[in-house]
């Protein structure tokens, strides 16, 4: 039975009928041997099969024909060999039938026994790869399994790993060789996966999308993502998912602030994520990562950290030597350890690192895109309907859309463009599940095509274009001028705002959204149902209010960004100025908001059943003017151009605020008791401090709220100048103040109100 084996195997296949000779290779040519595989079986019985017909087999079928043939010649000797392994797989399959379930298993044991490694390798390759069947995968694990990792140059040899990639992959998970696997990753044949590899491919993915997996994120381009069924599709999904919700360094993360947690336990008083200098080496763990952001950043030396880590038993990953693209993973890992940083930084006090840092992720992007993967079919079809290249492409992260002041931020962008700030073809992504408010977001279709997963784009082009963010990703943290100045996204979107206003430009959004009004009026006919059940005559007119509060956030107070949050009974001497002027208040925001009091004329509109998604866009644009602080939904009002009032303002960044908005700021003082100065408040060594309580604290500064007076005072400035009789410009604010200013164009287009910056005259424009 065994003789039998290796004739069949080395002759591939039993002669068809009439067709006797068979073919094999000799000197890299195919020639023919007289007889049936009964008649050779007999001639060749007495080789010995070890390294005999078998080795006969495996160097012919493997190895170069000699001469080096022509293109063509070469692919029809790779047909030839792969039909005549497929025949021979088949010849197994057979055998192993004839020999039955019980003698099979026996006669797969005494075949790899008398097979050496390699023969033995490939004999289960050739037979997973034709015969789509696992028979030998017991056999392999058990007799190569041991001697696979001193064999593994030879394993990974070209050859093998691109003709039988797939099924390499295969049994080198069996064997529990995943960092191998990830070198071989690139070379996955995508039209050729089954279900017994995506389920190992699957297991691997889950278990590093659960701890580090920035090796296999890196390669994500690489994947065929429209190639793959919805199945297969959803096992990589969770990897974007991941990386667009920057949380790809959650390992990292995790050791981070389990190594804080000690330091802090054993009375070290360093502080969380800073400053950057000894966070970088505190918190990566690939040392060749960390050398170079120390050198690109200019950064000091901290081998001290490196040491002690190692002390404490640090495992340091790296990307293979020898992996075939590691120059385009290294970078890409390089990439987002920028993104990272971009975050870290502002977050923990030292936003000041923001434009050094974003110099270096584009210019790592830079680099990056002269790797750019071709686009799949349907990518290309996209392209092409849109009139762009890949190249050109502005890819805009789910960033842009999730946060609905994150839209009126893409509303600046777009101005940006439209100013030829930047240029390119913008592209949206968006999860439809993750959007704040779809119609305001819909808006943007006419001047930014919106890719929203699960509505009008396939999942898997959807994720083609997400795992290109390293290429041609624009980032929602920073912005570089063509002259290579890089800024917080906001210092750049404030300048932005202020120069299109300057140009009397109008508001875009604002534009389409009348347009769609005309076309379609059923929103404007419930929003009159809405008024005449509210008790508002057709005359009346009325103010949206929007106060930042904790409960609808599910914010701790005193903790991280509740920092912004204001009381709601600050305004309520506003609240009633307005109605005793004969207008209405209609409260916006989340249903879990605070009760509103009882009052006359007042809408708690946020907590009642009328609330609806259109609805509130609409409210705004109606509204004669808004009442809000420093939150996202202020930027409906901003895009809109309704006149506002910005109070319990504070931020560290640029403010998109337009002409007719006056503000408040939260009032800011040293430890000393003494208030900020406009120059101070602007300043990089102040206004990084203000994102969180935290940051706060450890530049001991101490914040308060707006007082009722500075509230009111800010709304009758307003109302002053959204009042529909006001004939010739609107009440002004002298522009002395903004020699205090240090960030240029900070404030946008908006002023302070007069009774603010008179009431803090002394201290805000102290002299520095």
């Amino acid at each position: 039975m065994l003789g039998l084996a290796a004739n069949r195997l080395a002759l591939y296949a039993p002669a068809t009928p009439g067709r006797n000779p068979c073919l094999v290779w000799k000197a890299g040519r195919p020639v023919s041997m007289p007889g049936g595989w009964a008649a050779e079986a007999v001639r060749r019985r007495n080789l010995r099969y070890r390294h005999g017909a078998l080795e006969m087999f495996f160097e012919s079928v493997h190895s170069d024909p000699a001469g080096h043939p022509a293109p063509r010649q070469r692919s029809r000797v790779q047909a030839l060999k792969s039909n005549l392994a497929g025949r021979a797989a088949r010849a197994i399959g057979w055998l192993l039938n004839a020999a039955g379930q019980e003698r099979a298993e026996s006669l797969k044991d005494l075949i790899f026994a008398l097979l050496t490694f390699k023969q033995a390798f490939m004999v289960a390759l050739v037979f997973h790869r034709y015969a789509h069947r696992n028979e030998f995968d017991r056999q392999f694990r058990y007799f190569c399994g041991p001697d696979i990792e001193k064999e593994m140059q030879w394993v990974l040899a070209r050859g093998h790993s691109g003709q039988y990639g797939n099924e390499l992959i295969l049994f080198l998970l069996m064997c529990e060789k995943e960092k191998r696997v990830l070198e071989l990753f690139p070379r996955i044949d995508w039209d050729r996966v089954d279900d017994e590899f995506m389920e190992a491919i699957g297991k691997l993915t889950k278990k590093l999308t659960s701890g580090y997996f920035m090796e296999l994120l890196a390669q994500a381009h690489t994947i065929n993502w429209t190639a793959l069924r919805p199945q297969d599709l959803r096992r990589f999904a969770e990897l974007i998912k991941i990386m667009l919700e920057h949380r790809n360094f959650r390992f990292e993360q995790t050791s981070f602030e389990g190594r804080q947690y000690d330091a802090r336990r054993d009375g070290d008083p360093e502080l969380f994520e800073a400053p950057l200098d000894r966070y970088v080496p505190n918190f990566f763990c690939d040392k060749e990562l960390i050398e170079t952001l120390v050198t690109q950043l200019g950064l000091p030396r901290h081998d001290d950290i490196l040491a002690a880590r190692e002390d404490r038993g640090q495992y340091w990953e790296r990307f293979p030597a020898d992996h075939p693209q590691r120059k385009v993973l290294s970078e890409i890992n390089l990439f987002y350890a920028y993104r990272h940083l971009l975050l870290t930084t502002y977050h923990s006090g030292e936003g000041f690192h923001v434009p050094q840092v974003y110099t270096k992720l584009t210019e790592t992007q830079k680099r990056l895109r002269r790797h750019l993967p071709a686009p799949s079919p349907e990518l290309k079809a996209l392209l092409k309907k849109l009139d762009t290249d890949l190249s050109d492409v502005r890819l805009l992260s789910p960033d842009w859309s999730a946060l609905i002041g994150h839209n009126g931020h893409l509303n600046v962008h777009l101005m940006m463009r439209e100013m030829e700030w930047w240029q390119g073809q913008p592209l949206l992504l968006a999860y439809k599940d993750r959007i704040a408010n779809k119609p305001f977001l819909s808006l943007f279709s006419e001047i930014c095509p919106t890719l929203t997963l699960g509505e009008n784009v396939s999942a898997g082009l959807w994720h083609e274009l997400a795992s290109l963010t390293p290429f041609i990703g624009d980032s929602h943290q920073a912005f570089r001028f063509e002259d290579g100045r890089a800024v917080y996204w906001n210092d750049a979107g404030s300048l932005a705002l202020k120069q299109w206003e300057s140009r009397q430009r109008s508001f875009p959004l604002r534009d389409i959204y009348d347009r769609r009004l005309l076309a379609d009026n059923r929103v404007e006919q419930t929003y009159q149902d809405y008024r005449r059940r509210w008790g508002m005559a057709d005359g009346d007119w009325f103010v949206c209010l929007h106060v930042r509060d904790a409960q609808t956030r599910n914010d701790t107070e005193g903790v991280g960004e509740s920092i912004r949050n204001a009381s709601l009974a600050s305004y309520l001497d506003a609240v009633r100025h307005i109605t005793e002027c004969g207008g209405w208040v209609v409260r916006m925001g989340g249903r879990k908001v605070p009760p509103f009091p009882q009052m006359e004329r007042v809408v708690d509109y946020a907590r009642s059943d009328d609330a609806f998604p259109e609805m509130d866009i609409h409210l705004m644009r109606r509204a004669r003017m808004f009442i809000g602080t420093t939150s996202g939904f202020a930027y409906v009002a901003s895009s809109f151009g309704i006149p506002t009032a910005m109070v319990n303002a504070l931020s560290s960044i640029g403010l998109l605020w337009s002409t007719d908005t006056r503000f408040a700021l939260k009032p800011v003082h040293r430890a000393d008791g003494q208030m900020l100065s406009l120059s101070e408040w602007t300043s990089e060594e102040y206004r990084w401090a203000y994102p969180t309580h935290e940051s706060m604290a450890r530049a001991k500064l101490v914040v308060s709220e707006s007082s009722s007076d500075e509230i009111l005072e800010a709304v009758r400035e307003v109302l002053e100048i959204s009042d529909p009789r006001r004939k010739g410009p609107a009440p002004g604010v002298d522009g002395k103040w903004e020699r205090h200013v240090q960030v240029p164009g900070f404030f946008g287009s908006s002023r302070p109100s007069r009774y603010f910056l008179e009431k803090y005259a002394q201290d805000l424009l102290r002299e520095p």
